[in-house]
Order: C-alpha cells, then sequence, then structure tokens
C-alpha cells in the first residue's frame, strides 16, 4: 500500500467527524488495493466483508443522492464549518479560472472602501468612497468592461437620485470626467467612460484596449458626498449598506468599512455575501432574507486610533487611504476599520456592510 494512501487510512480512522472524513475515503481502485492488503497482513476475513459492503453501500448512496463523490463532497459542505472555508475557496479558484476564459478578462485584485462621519447636518453623514480594479487585463481585446459603479437605493431596492457627489481627486472634478484616483492608476491612465445602466447605476467603463499580461491596467475611482445619507431611520430607509458588486473575475477582494467613532449606531455593522444570479431572487429587491450565500471567512476588526490597512495585495493602500482622510479633512485616528477579505469571490454577486441607522428623535 502506498504512502499516500495509508497517510488517507490514517487520517480516516482518526477524524472524530464523519463528515470532514469523507474526503479521505479512498475510490474503488483504492479501496481494493486497501482490503487486498489486510487479507494479506491477516486481517479476519469478516472485518474484511464488512469493509467491502460499507463501501459498496456507501457508492450506491452517493449514485442515488449525488451523482458523483465530488457533488457529494459539496454537499456535506453545507452541514458543517469545518474546512468548508478552504473546500469553499477550492470551488471559487475553479470558477475564476472558468469565468475568466468565458468573459476574457481577469484582475488580481477588486478594491472597494467606504468612509462614513457625521456630516454638516446633524441628522446626515457624509460619506466617502473608493473602489477599483488593480492589475486588471484582458484575455480578448474586444472586451469592455466596467470598473466601478455607483447609486443610491432604498431598503427595498427602489433609486434614488445618487445626489450631489465630486471626484475626490480634484484634477477629475468635472461633469463629463472619469472620477480618478490619478495617483493611484497606472499610466498612461486608462481610457473610460461614464455609462447609465438600466438598473440606474453611474458605470465607470474601461474601453477596449490590448491584451495579456503586458498591458495590464490598475484603475481607482473616488468619489465623496457630503450630507450624503440620512443618520437617523425612515419608511423604507431603516439601514445602512455599503456595497461592492462582483462582476469580475478576481484573485482577491478588499472590501473596507471606516466608521467615525461619533457615529456608533455604525460601529458593529454585518457583513453579507447575496447572489446576483438571474433568475432567482436579487438583493435588494427581494428582502435581506433571500438570495444570502454563506461566508466561511471572518469579519477583520482593522482597530482604530487609526486602522491598521496594511495589505500585502496592494502595497499602495495606506497610501489611497491616507489620501482620501486628507483630501475630507478627517482625522484618520478618529476612525475604526472593518475589512472582508476573500479569494476568488463568487460572481455575480454582491458583498456589504450593514447596519440599523439611529430611531428618530422624538
Amino acid at each position: 500500500m502506498d504512502k499516500n494512501l495509508g497517510w488517507k487510512i490514517c487520517r480516516l480512522v482518526r477524524d472524530e467527524n464523519t463528515v470532514s472524513a469523507v474526503p479521505l475515503i479512498p475510490g474503488s481502485a483504492g479501496m481494493k488495493i486497501l482490503t487486498n492488503a489486510l487479507v494479506r497482513a491477516g486481517a479476519p476475513a469478516e472485518h474484511v466483508h464488512e469493509l467491502r459492503a460499507a463501501f459498496a453501500a456507501l457508492e450506491e448512496l452517493i449514485e442515488l443522492h449525488a451523482g458523483d463523490r465530488e457533488k457529494l463532497e459539496i454537499m456535506l459542505g453545507n452541514v458543517t464549518n469545518d474546512g468548508q472555508r478552504e473546500r469553499a475557496e477550492s470551488h471559487r479558484k475553479l470558477a475564476f479560472r472558468g469565468n475568466s476564459a468565458t468573459w476574457g478578462v481577469q484582475a488580481r485584485v477588486q478594491l472597494c472602501a467606504s468612509f462614513i462621519a457625521p456630516g454638516s447636518s446633524p441628522r446626515m453623514a457624509d460619506l466617502a468612497w473608493i473602489s477599483g480594479l488593480v492589475d486588471f487585463w484582458r484575455l480578448r481585446r474586444d472586451a469592455t468592461w466596467a470598473m466601478a459603479a455607483a447609486r443610491k437605493t432604498a431598503d427595498d431596492g427602489s433609486l434614488y437620485e445618487v445626489g450631489e457627489i465630486h471626484a475626490l481627486d480634484d484634477r477629475f472634478d468635472q461633469p463629463t470626467a472619469v472620477p480618478l484616483m490619478g495617483d493611484f492608476c497606472s499610466r498612461p491612465l486608462p481610457a473610460m467612460c461614464i455609462m447609465k445602466g438600466a438598473d440606474g447605476a453611474l458605470r465607470y467603463e474601461l474601453v477596449e484596449e490590448s491584451v495579456g499580461s503586458a498591458a495590464t491596467t490598475t484603475c481607482i475611482i473616488g468619489l465623496y458626498g457630503r450630507n450624503f445619507f440620512p443618520r437617523y431611520r425612515a419608511e423604507n430607509d431603516t439601514r445602512g449598506e455599503h456595497f461592492v458588486r462582483l462582476y469580475t473575475p478576481v484573485e482577491t477582494l478588499i472590501h473596507d468599512l471606516f466608521v467615525h467613532q461619533e457615529l456608533t449606531y455604525a460601529l458593529s455593522p454585518d457583513l453579507a455575501l447575496y447572489s446576483q444570479m438571474p433568475g432567482g431572487p436579487a438583493y435588494p429587491t427581494a428582502g435581506p432574507e433571500h438570495g444570502r450565500l454563506a461566508v466561511y471567512d471572518p469579519v477583520i476588526d482593522l482597530g482604530a486610533g487609526p486602522p491598521d490597512v496594511v495589505t500585502p495585495e496592494y502595497p499602495s493602500y495606506p497610501q489611497l487611504v491616507r489620501a482620501v482622510f486628507k483630501r475630507m479633512s478627517w482625522n484618520p485616528t478618529d476612525f475604526h476599520g472593518y475589512r472582508f477579505r476573500l479569494r476568488y469571490p463568487p460572481i455575480p454577486t454582491v458583498a456589504l456592510w450593514r447596519y440599523e441607522l439611529m430611531a428618530p428623535e422624538r
């Protein structure tokens, strides 16, 4: 019996969790090798017979309820968290490769960060927002792609007017300009256009260019709005949510939220991931109970005074965050940071930070 099979059997008999042990069960060829080795070693015939009968029953169960081993492992992964993070990532990595080939694009990092702070009006809050793709490249020349999108909705998904927003980088604060963070984009600056989608979102699209890894593009969008959203609940507007829309095959998602410490109601945000698959329940129109996907990766507390934002996937990120604080005249020590980091995020989905707004004053 070879070392690999022997290692699996040792792990299998010692694993206390029967669900997490399933991937260790050998296939038909491995089971034949194992039972023959047991016979040669003098194992009691009745025990070998019981092992063969149990394996045959397992194969019958798999054929009846799952079809194959791979589907069985996916089904069992939904009833236990043990090892699920690693298994889920391996499945998403396969999807990333397939989606990259299908859509003709991929990126190393998708980045999104929202900053919220008290507005000049006591009932309103300011928002700054950065979003973009790092080392985006095309596999086909004709692949146009949205690098970021912005829209504003009520609880039920109905659209609000986006309102008055400005580019964080003054050089791009013009009505017809794409609001780039110029110092953090690749050179030459990516050629882009603004489109308004059927869903009311403003889409910042990268136009057709060269293909391949030698033509990678980094594009970061930066926007802000003063007194941009309410601090108090109203009918059909009861929670604050900060989305990142995941439509691009990417290796890593970095989704951060920075909360000013005066906004105490937002200092314990919830993280959710929702399907946007056509034909199924789509958030937010279907409501928060439907279409939510399992998340096995933990929320990372970046701390406060100021938050620790270093990330190896994008070494320039601390400078980018400092640029936002400087432009908004905010003190970083007044903010608490939270991060959701996900390898090979599924598409199409939305990942969002959520918190309840304050009760109306009486």
